[in-house]
This record gives structure tokens, sequence and C-alpha cells, in this order.
């Protein structure tokens, strides 16, 4: 509406209605307006600072439109219980928060506004938000050095399972052993609930082989003397899971250094963050560095199952149950699997298994090109792990 301190040299006429006379501000078609000269200034400056997003943003109809990369599996959480949430992220930003169908399965939601700032807002919230409620969300993935294509190891690791099945260890069943199939060192669990994600660590993985493999280890073979059995706590009487490993310093030094160089490329791909590394206790104390504690599973009582009416039923209580290992560990505590060399990182899938009866790998890259001869002497090239085709 225009005012007269709009108007540098206002004109007025008198107009009548009903019985009563008032003054009309006469206003031109053509004048220029202050306020309208002080929006049109905004605007430019608007227009001139551009964001990294605007370039995917559409104008349709009389507002912005972006869509955002967001996994079908936390839409239920951007909306909530009664539409609450959305209804609050729309009040808060000024922006109108578009859901596709559950049916759809779409990976993104799209984000509606007059303003760019707004959308940048709704943006802003939805990614805080997401970040919050991933915890509730199930590991689908994880990156995994296998330990199971060498047939001597799992000869070895199957051999002392019939061992202690046969002496009849009190807490101790079949059922409570890792398939020697499945043997493996873990780096790290990922939360990957998209095929875009997906993808995105595809692309880390030949990120990372590129810079592992211009540097000086790569020409080195990597080894792992597995031998021994460990607990990851302090009570024998009291156990969990038991697993076997190579704590040599040099192994533990260049497993790190692999770790260090995974994780620096995930966290800026936003594929896990700090936080979730911390909460797998895979970083030093203060946070600068991979620490991770390399093991492989031979023992979980998670895996235990009861007899029932004949059947056997999984337990899948939230209490773990725990058996006393220290017989076990006095027989068998100095026990030698032999060597295994470290031939390639994986990302496999967490509950998906491939006709090798080891995790389905989606990629795979090799930790060493050394040409050497088998730590065993076998020259047969036969003997060594080759990927199935997927």
């Amino acid at each position: 509406m225009a005012l007269p301190q709009d108007i540098e040299d206002p004109k007025f006429e008198v107009v009548k209605i009903g019985s009563s006379y008032y003054r009309k501000l006469v206003v031109d078609e053509n004048i220029k307006f202050k306020c309208e000269e002080d929006r049109r200034y905004w605007e430019e400056e608007e227009e001139e600072e551009e964001r990294e997003l605007d370039d995917q943003m559409t104008y349709e109809g009389d507002e912005w439109c972006l869509k955002l990369g967001i996994p079908a599996v936390f839409h239920k959480f951007i909306v909530g219980s009664r539409a609450r949430n959305k209804q609050k992220l729309e009040m808060e930003s000024g922006a109108k928060i578009v859901v596709p169908n559950r049916d759809d399965l779409q990976d993104a939601i799209y984000l509606k506004a007059r303003q760019k700032s707004h959308i940048y807002s709704c943006k802003a919230q939805i990614e805080l938000l997401c970040e919050k409620e991933e915890a509730k969300l199930e590991y689908t993935h994880f990156i995994s050095v296998p330990l199971a294509h060498d047939q001597k190891f799992r000869q070895l690791v199957d051999e002392f399972r019939e061992d202690v099945i046969l002496r009849r260890f009190d807490g101790i069943d079949a059922s409570i052993f890792m398939p020697s199939k499945r043997l493996h060192f873990t780096l790290c669990m990922l939360k990957l609930h998209s095929h875009a994600q997906v993808d995105e660590l595809k692309e880390a993985l030949s990120d990372f082989s590129a810079r592992l493999a211009a540097t000086s280890d790569y020409g080195k073979p990597l080894i792992a003397h597995m031998r021994g059995l460990h607990i990851m706590t302090d009570d024998p009487t009291s156990v969990g899971v038991l697993f076997t490993t190579d704590r040599s310093r040099e192994l533990q030094n260049r497993m790190n250094a692999l770790s260090d160089m995974i994780f620096e490329i995930l966290q800026a791909r936003n594929l896990v963050s700090s936080q979730s590394l911390n909460s797998q206790r895979l970083l030093s104390s203060d946070g600068q560095h991979a620490e991770v504690k390399l093991h492989a599973t031979l023992m979980n009582t998670k895996y235990s199952r009861n007899r029932v009416d004949g059947r056997f039923e999984e337990r899948r209580t939230a209490e773990r149950e725990t058996f006393d290992a220290s017989p076990l560990m006095e027989r068998f505590g100095q026990v030698d699997f032999g060597q295994v060399r470290l031939q390639e990182l994986q990302l496999s899938c967490l509950d998906e298994m491939g006709d090798d009866g080891y995790y389905r790998s989606l990629a795979s890259v090799p930790l060493s090109n050394a040409k050497t001869q088998s730590h065993r002497g076998l020259a047969d090239e036969g003997m060594w792990f080759k990927k199935k085709k997927k």
C-alpha cells in the first residue's frame, strides 16, 4: 500500500463518500516507491549470493523446489506421530515438506518455498533430525578383511570346534561357534540405507584404493599369525565372545594406518560420523587416530540356541548369555591356527551370504600387490581366494 512518506511531492484529491468528504492520495502509475527500491536492492543482494544447492532448485509456479536425497527409512522420523514433526519443521523453517507415498520407496523428499533461505533452513533441520534418529537404525553393511579364503586356516578352526564340542564344556554347544567360512576381521560397521549411499561407498573405496597403491607398504605382503584364545573383558568366568587374533605391533600399526585412511575418506563423504566411530570404539581416546581391535570371532553366545520340544530356537533376548571360559582357555589358550595372508578389503552385506558361504561382497580393494610365494610355500595359484562374480 502506498503511503505519503513514500512520495517526494504527494498530491491529493477530494472525494465524497456518502455525506462525508475524504482526501485521496493521487498515485502516478509510473512512480517508483522507496520501499520498492529497497526490496529490489535486497533481491539483487540475494541473487548475487549463490549457495551450493541453488543450481539444483527448480522454480515451479510461484515457489522454489528442491529434491533432497533422504533414504526412505528416515521418512517416518521426518513425518513423526500424527505428522507432528513435519508440521513443526514446516512452521519453524517456512518451507513445505512433501514426503512421497510409502509404496513409492523413493530415497528423497521435496522441499518447497517462495524463498530459497527457507529451503536451506528446512534442509539443515531435517539433516540434524536424521543424524539424531540414525542411532535407532540397525547396521546394514561392514568393511571386512576376509580370513575364510585360507583353506588351511578353516580346517584348523573346524578341528578346534570339533575338539571343544567333544569335551562337553559347560555352557558351550555347537550353535555358538562362528562358521569357519565367515571368519574375518571387521574394520568398521556401516548404516547404508539407500542405493545412493552404497554407490557412494563404492566410490570411497575406489579413492582408498588409489591412495593405498601410492604407499610404500602396498608392495609388502600383509600376513596375520592367528593364535591364542582371547576375550573382550577381564573376567574369563563370564564370557560372551571368544576370538583369536594376531597381537603383533607391526600388524596392528599397519592396519591402523589403513583404517585411518578409510575413516578419513568415509567421513569426508558423510558415510560415517566420528560419533559412530567412537561408539564402535575404533578411535583413540583423543579421537584423532584409528585404534581397531583386530579379532576373528570364534564363539558368540548371541547365536546360542535352546532346544524346545525337539526344535532349536535362537535366543534373541536383549540380555546376552555368558559362559565360564576358564577350563576352555586353560586347555586351548595357546592354540595356533597358523598364518593367513590378508589379501583384500571388502564392502560386505551384514545379513546376506554369497555362494561361497562368506558375506556377500559389493566391492573389494586389494591390500597388497606383493607377488610372493604363499607363506606356506604353496606355489599353486589355485589355492588363493578368488572373488565370486556378482
